[in-house]
């Protein structure tokens, strides 16, 4: 026999209020005993998306128009799904003529091009969504990295006492 349940954090609030997205006990129509030994696995996780992918510590970039000021830029925090979204966060009308950015949706890369001496400055986390290395670029420059909106959350660990440890580097972890 075998038989799939859903689990969902939030459904026994008023049993167990002190339950956590990430830490939860549910209670159940009716119990479920298991006798002998069964096996488990996880089919589905579905996380609710609270978090921002542009923050404060990811969001500053800066540039130059070619007249040897430097001018330092924060986009708005937020979630931005997608890097022509983040693109558009960046652009400025000053920017016409001077600064381009392109996103190529099947490489995945962004191009980036500069005109009259022009440059953009990328700072560490910021440049990571873009695919590039932190610091200046200028003239016309392809990302090295595949963008990506969401490089600063790369992995979710689903953790759980019901399996053997799993070795991921150097821990010894449940999932």
């Amino acid at each position: 026999m075998s038989f799939y349940i859903t689990l969902i954090s939030d459904s026994s609030k008023h049993f167990f209020p002190g339950n956590k997205t990430s830490h939860f006990t549910t209670q159940l129509p009716t119990p479920i005993t298991l006798n002998d030994e069964w096996e488990m696995g996880l089919v589905d996780f579905i996380y609710p998306h609270t978090w921002y992918n542009i923050r404060e510590d990811n969001n500053l970039f800066g540039f130059d128009l070619g007249d040897g000021k430097s001018i330092a830029r924060r986009i708005p925090q937020g979630f931005y799904e997608t890097i022509p979204d983040i693109l558009d966060g960046m652009y400025l009308e000053d920017f016409k003529n001077k600064i381009e950015f392109h996103y190529h949706p099947i490489v995945k890369r962004v191009k980036i091009k500069t005109k009259e001496h022009a440059k953009v400055f990328l700072h560490k986390g910021f440049s990571k969504l873009l695919g590039f290395e932190p610091g200046e670029i200028k003239g016309k420059v392809e990302s090295s990295y595949i963008a990506d909106p969401n490089a600063s959350f790369p992995l979710i660990y689903v953790y759980s006492d019901l399996v053997e440890p799993q070795i991921v580097e150097m821990s010894k972890l449940h999932f």
